[in-house]
């Protein structure tokens, strides 16, 4: 059973809510809706509802450019095989990795599918490996766990090269109850490391799940202005409104220069490009232009021979082909908002703002008028998100340490197209490990800085919180 204490949860001495109460909140102003929210990506949203995949163009890109679009939608999609081999365009993987394509853990440009408690982790959950004191990552295993190897039959190669290891994630279920006396149940994830390949982890090395985001919308995000974001940044609270605003930092290893992380779970990559990259690599095993060596540790000796199969210097994906999976990546458009315009999803965008959702879920932004893709200059954007890090609470952490983002920091996702998610790909999950089922189960796991919001959304009657689960779906 769950102590209602473990959430974090309050229950106010009011008096209990019923579905035809209305809950009085402290009134904020609410702006004014704008027509421009039916098209979130601005002209670059996609031209039709998503009703079988993601993948779908701006739909302000001519004709002749979205020829290079499906291009690069080859190489997100196709699998890849080991190096040497006859298709040398898509050969590369490995000697680690997670999974043999994008498309395995990005199922059709959103989330891929988690398995069942008592199993293996799916190749959508990924496991980083980070330092409870300090950034930095495992002697023997790096930065992330890859359970799979390549098989390769080679003079170089003694044995086989193993992989990394596995993970089973067990679900412990968890019950409570609103105020109303409605209930409902949660799920917390565990994590047991199994067939480790090269010795024990270290004893301050930590498991943080990952679980792979929609991609959609990334190239509006990548065209926000870093001014406009920093303009958010209130680290020390001046504002008095509870929230501490901050972005990670991280080093641009294009250039050399320290820029604020927009892209990941904690704002590791600066850029679209380098998020693209750090998963060739890392997931894949897919040397690029932006990251050039293989991630095998000194402990594994067969990988780092299996590395040096390929010629010295050659990239196992160039700078043109990888070129093409960035430019997919920057316009693969978002989805159009739905029945916003409903008196039920109006009253939930109000209880949004009223909640102070809002101010970590930023909703609007114009994108710079100077980025390189015609298409996506100077569109305004509601992706609601500030792209910042924020304590989400100690259930939510993860005890590790990356550049700036401590254990219980998160940066707020976007929200536009959450809703589309089973309609799209027939299952849907949340948070950064996929342990919320539905967007209330979500909320719900909101602690930290997001704990006065997350009560006032325990405290709403039921027909309040419907209203604003629909609003959040029609975004």
């Amino acid at each position: 059973m769950l102590a209602i204490s473990l959430l974090s949860v309050v229950l106010l001495n009011t008096a209990a809510a019923t579905q035809s109460t209305i809950i009085e909140l402290p009134q904020r102003k609410v702006p004014v809706f704008s027509k421009q929210e039916l098209l979130p990506g601005g002209q670059a949203t996609a031209r039709r509802i998503a009703k079988r995949t993601f993948i779908h163009p701006a739909g302000n890109v001519p004709t002749m450019e979205q020829l290079d679009f499906w291009d690069g939608f080859s190489f997100f999609r196709d699998p890849w095989v080991a190096s040497p081999a006859i298709t040398t365009d898509r050969d590369g993987l490995g000697p680690l990795f997670n999974a043999r394509s994008c498309k395995a853990c990005h199922n059709d440009g959103g989330r891929g599918r988690l398995n069942k408690s008592g199993e293996f982790a799916a190749p959508a959950l990924l496991f980083r490996l980070l330092k409870s004191d300090f950034f930095g990552s495992d002697k023997n295993y790096g930065n992330q766990l890859q359970p799979n190897a390549v098989r390769l039959s080679h003079h170089k190669l003694t044995k086989a090269i193993a992989g990394e290891g596995k993970v089973r994630v067990h679900y412990e279920a968890l019950s409570g109850k609103y105020p109303d006396g409605i209930s409902f149940s949660l799920r917390k994830p565990h994590y047991e490391l199994e067939q480790l390949g090269y010795g024990q982890i270290e004893t301050n090395t930590v498991l943080s799940a990952r679980y792979t985001p929609a991609i959609y919308g990334m190239g509006l995000l990548d065209a926000i202005a870093e001014q406009d974001l920093l303009a958010q940044q209130d680290i020390d609270d001046q504002d008095a409104d509870g929230i501490t605003t901050k972005y990670n930092l991280v080093t641009n290893p294009q250039t050399g220069q320290i820029q604020i992380g927009r892209f990941g779970f904690k704002g590791l990559h600066a850029t679209l490009e380098q998020q693209v990259a750090g998963a060739f690599l890392n997931d894949i095993g897919i040397t690029n232009p932006v990251f050039s060596e293989e991630v095998c540790t000194d402990a594994q000796l067969m990988c780092r021979n299996a590395a040096e199969i390929d010629p010295e210097g050659t990239l196992d994906i160039p700078k043109k082909l990888h070129d093409l999976t960035v430019y997919m990546n920057q316009i693969l458009a978002v989805p159009k908002a739905r029945d916003l315009l409903s008196e039920r999803a109006q009253n939930g965008r109000a209880l949004f703002y009223q909640l102070r959702c809002d101010t970590c879920h930023t909703p609007k932004y114009i994108t710079r008028s100077d980025y390189p893709i015609v298409a996506l200059q100077s569109q305004s954007i509601y992706p609601y998100t500030d792209l910042a890090l924020h304590d989400m609470g100690a259930q939510l952490a993860d005890k590790g340490i990356e550049n700036l983002a401590q254990g219980k920091q998160w940066r707020t996702p976007p929200l536009w197209g959450i809703g589309l998610q089973k309609r799209v790909q027939g299952f849907q999950a949340f948070l950064h490990d996929g342990r919320a089922r539905t967007l209330e189960e979500a909320i719900l796991w909101h602690g930290g800085e997001a704990k006065m919001s997350q009560q006032s959304f325990m405290n709403l009657s039921t027909t309040q919180r419907s209203d604003l689960i629909y609003f959040l779906k029609q975004i």
